[in-house]
């Protein structure tokens, strides 16, 4: 591994900058350095790798996350970003806002529309225009979410 210097004056705030030819190298050595508690440049923000770069998305705008065999796919109010990592991951980066539906998704809490029970699913979780099943070993965690948003 090489590290890089720069020292420039004129910066606001010191930053580090990871470069790596795959996400299991990135995770790696965030892991290996204690990193994953470092909050990014914005907290509205998140930096995903996906195989053509990096991409900066905004926290607010991603619906959900499903995550697929060795990939994880964010479902943005725009799109679908497809990055090579774990569910897990991500969780913990997005506890505050987010909420586990089921064994290989979290949804942005902020961003549900409604919950209805349904006679095939149990219960559907409707966000942006989709239906999502949540399993019922996630759903008194949901109503538990849904209580302290209801007192605040």
């Amino acid at each position: 591994m090489k590290l890089k210097k720069q020292i420039d004056p004129n910066i606001e705030e010191a930053e580090i900058v990871i470069v790596a030819r795959r996400q299991e190298e990135f995770s790696a050595i965030v892991k290996e350095y204690h990193l994953e508690d470092l909050s990014p440049i914005d907290n509205e923000k998140l930096y995903l790798a996906t195989n053509k770069g990096f991409e900066i998305v905004n926290i607010r705008e991603i619906l959900y996350l499903k995550s697929e065999k060795n990939y994880l796919d964010f479902h943005m109010t725009d799109g679908v970003i497809r990055v090579r990592s774990p569910l897990y991951f991500y969780e913990k980066k997005l506890a505050l806002n987010f909420i586990k539906i089921s064994r290989n998704t979290l949804v942005n809490f902020e961003q549900i529309r409604r919950l209805e029970t349904d006679f095939v699913y149990g219960v559907l979780l409707y966000i942006g225009d989709e239906k999502l099943p949540v399993s019922r070993r996630y759903l008194a965690n949901i109503n538990k979410k849904l209580k302290e948003g209801a007192k605040k």
